[in-house]
């Protein structure tokens, strides 16, 4: 098996560092949006996909029409934040499905 190369690059250009800078500190702004306003979301948005920008909700049963929509709505924000929220209410379980024991 031929092993996998990478190349590591670092960007020092200012103009680029301060645009990604501040499109991260958007999409956080986003997301703690959404946890703050989640109960006043939560009811209409069970499986669907919840995109918000501009501090604002955008809901779809797609995931690329939910961000559509909010950059429409906000072609400024640039931290645009896309999750799905589960059809149903609970506690998640993930696991192994391989056997235990013999």
């Amino acid at each position: 098996m031929e092993e996998q190369k990478f190349t590591i690059e670092v960007i020092d250009d200012p103009e680029f560092n301060a645009r990604i800078h501040a499109e991260g500190l958007q999409f956080k702004k986003n997301m703690h949006w959404l946890s703050a306003h989640w109960e006043d979301v939560l009811p209409q948005a069970r499986g669907q996909y919840v995109a918000v920008a501009g501090e604002e909700a955008f809901l779809s049963p797609d995931p690329i029409e939910a961000e559509q929509l909010a950059t429409r709505a906000h072609p400024e924000d640039k931290g645009v934040f896309v999750r799905y929220v589960y059809p149903e209410k609970g506690a998640r379980l993930y696991g192994h499905r391989r056997r235990m024991g013999s």
